[in-house]
């Protein structure tokens, strides 16, 4: 009979000697549920933008201290957890609320990098534009615009929890924005014999990210498609989560949206 090696007799020993981490009983996790948390409020949060890193994005820069180890151009960014995730494997959205609007941005490193103002998209401030010679909407202050469409979203991860995340798009994003929101009104559901367009939190929707290429580069895009219905849970978060962004009590923080990408926008930079 073959006797096992030294050096397999001390692995063995040493994983047989390893002490376990202890486990803390749900039952009572369940019974504190809440505790320590009565105080937070949609005023002492901000929500997570969910970016796609570009070429030029610092988390993918070893040199740059906001480098994140395994980043990859494509990747799925969240600003807060500083997750990332595969771009081809995509994530699992439940569009709550769309708001399209007119971000007013000074030029990069002369000044915040939130936005000076947000106007509605339809602001009589473009008729005061003039196109630079990069294609921005600058206005006579030296100050530009930029139409943005905000997807209000719940991320549903691989355990079926959800996250309530912000999508931005702009430049390029803006026609997978308008695709996503025809697929949102083109979707019916039957009830009998009753033909009904649900709101937009009824179905799941697949975003993953796609190699894009014009005359001007390569950059990666957000490739989506409608999934499947909601539960009933989710349903309920998804309209509870439109009242609230309806109301206004949920406050972008678009500095933190400004992390993902060093001198484009994160998704297209041409």
């Amino acid at each position: 009979m073959n006797q096992p090696k030294k050096n397999e007799q001390a692995v063995a020993k040493k994983e047989s000697s390893a002490v376990a981490a202890p486990v803390v009983d749900l039952a009572l996790v369940a019974q504190d549920a809440g505790q320590g948390l009565s105080e937070i409020n949609m005023d002492t949060i901000q929500i997570p933008f969910l970016k796609i890193l570009s070429s030029m994005s610092p988390q993918t820069k070893k040199q740059k201290k906001e480098y994140i180890e395994g980043a990859e151009e494509g990747m799925i960014f969240n600003t807060v957890t500083e997750e990332l995730i595969d771009g081809a494997e995509g994530i699992t959205v439940v569009p709550c609320y769309f708001e399209p609007v007119a971000l007013e941005w000074t030029d990069r490193g002369t000044g915040s990098s939130a936005p000076v103002a947000q106007h509605p998209v339809d602001t009589p401030l473009w008729d005061n534009t003039k196109k630079d010679e990069l294609g921005k909407a600058r206005l006579p202050q030296g100050t530009y615009l930029e139409r943005t469409h905000n997807h209000y979203c719940l991320l549903i991860d691989k355990d079926g929890l959800t996250t309530q995340v912000l999508i931005s798009m702009k430049v390029s994003g803006l026609s997978k924005s308008r695709k996503w929101n025809s697929l949102v009104l083109s979707a019916k559901v039957k009830n009998g014999e009753q033909v009904i367009n649900p709101p937009s939190w009824y179905f799941t929707y697949t975003l993953r990210t796609k190699p894009q290429t014009n005359e001007k580069g390569d950059w990666y895009g957000w490739d989506i498609t409608r999934s499947n219905p909601v539960t009933p849970d989710i349903y309920a978060e998804g309209k509870a989560f439109n009242a609230s962004v309806k109301k206004g009590d949920v406050e972008v923080n678009y500095e933190q949206e400004d992390t993902g990408s060093e001198k484009t926008d994160g998704e297209n930079p041409f």
